[in-house]
């Protein structure tokens, strides 16, 4: 290849790979800050969380652990917790880690939802996958219409979450754009029902011992143009 095509290449490869990493999304006032401390079990009845949040039980047990929030299957659906608060535009951070045990898979989920608006599904979900067959391993971004209807992968990429160790998930929506890190990766990508007004989160995880903590939850803005890229999410500062 001639010298010029080889340096005009690199130079292309350097913008998009550039547009691809730019920040989604700049914090705004916080609107929900979390640490699950304050009961020390969470019920299908909703309690009161801060700011005229609440939090309620959909599937699994719940109960206070030393460091947040923990998660326990017996059977059915796996473990859901939903916090009921008005939302747009926003960037969510959750740590969670999770138990290896034989037989049950792990995972955790943030998916940002409307039922009203879209109801019987997610508007948006990150899942961290460790071995949910359902899903793509790794760090998936998609649209969910529970069963029977169809779930839409946007972006994923392989991604791995040790067991018995914290790890971060950040998720930012701006509009129907929505970019996610998590695992030491980012994923990117758009679905016009990412841009609905959000009533709820959902936190789901697996079948083994989940436990989650420090849930924030900021109202966001569109990123100034040539903002850098916010690092993808790994374990958490200790």
């Amino acid at each position: 290849m001639p010298r010029r095509l080889r340096v005009l290449s690199a130079c292309l490869f350097a913008v998009f790979a550039g547009a691809a990493s730019a920040q989604l999304a700049e914090k705004g006032p916080l609107l929900l800050e979390e640490d699950f401390q304050r009961h020390p079990v969470y019920t299908k009845e909703k309690l009161p969380l801060r700011d005229g949040w609440t939090a309620r039980v959909a599937h699994g047990t719940w109960q206070r652990s030393a460091e947040g929030v923990q998660s326990t299957w017996s059977t059915g659906h796996s473990p859901v917790l939903v916090l009921e608060g008005a939302f747009g535009d926003v960037i969510i951070e959750l740590d969670f880690r999770y138990r290896a045990e034989p037989g049950k898979w792990a995972a955790c989920r943030i998916s940002p939802t409307n039922q009203v608006l879209n109801p019987r599904a997610y508007a948006a979900s990150v899942w961290a996958n460790v071995d949910f067959k359902s899903r793509a391993i790794g760090l998936v971004l998609e649209h969910d219409e529970w069963s029977p209807g169809h779930i839409t992968q946007v972006s994923r990429k392989l991604a791995e979450f040790a067991p018995d160790t914290w790890h971060t998930l950040r998720l930012e929506l701006v509009g129907d754009t929505a970019r996610a890190s998590g695992g030491g990766v980012t994923v990117q990508g758009s679905f016009d029902k990412f841009a609905l007004p959000k009533t709820s989160l959902w936190l789901g995880t697996g079948q083994s011992v989940h436990e989650l903590r420090r849930l924030r939850v900021y109202a966001a803005r569109p990123a100034a143009p040539g903002s850098p890229s916010a690092r993808p999410a790994g374990p958490p500062a200790r």
